[in-house]
């Protein structure tokens, strides 16, 4: 009867032994995880930023081309009604 005893204490020992380690694992597997979302945000944070300076770079290069259109369209007309008044 104390082999027994001894034989279950045993089980039961290395099975505390077993699930203390189970949840260090689980620990440190959940921090490292944790550690690689800060690091994902933090690049996703960067990369909106950058896509919000290239769209104003992009509405201020379109501004410009808006104004180049219009300077191009007064001088054609411009242009034109000299032509007429020839």
């Amino acid at each position: 009867m104390g082999l027994q005893i001894k034989t279950i204490n045993a089980v039961l020992f290395a099975l505390l032994v077993t699930s203390v380690f189970g949840w260090i694992a689980m620990y440190q597997n959940h921090s490292q995880q944790h550690q690689q979302i800060e690091v994902l945000q933090a690049q996703l944070i960067e990369k909106e930023n950058q896509i919000v300076v290239s769209n104003e770079a992009l509405s201020y290069r379109r501004y410009q081309h808006q104004l180049l259109v219009e300077d191009y369209n007064r001088y054609r007309d411009g242009e034109s009604l000299n032509s007429l008044l020839r």
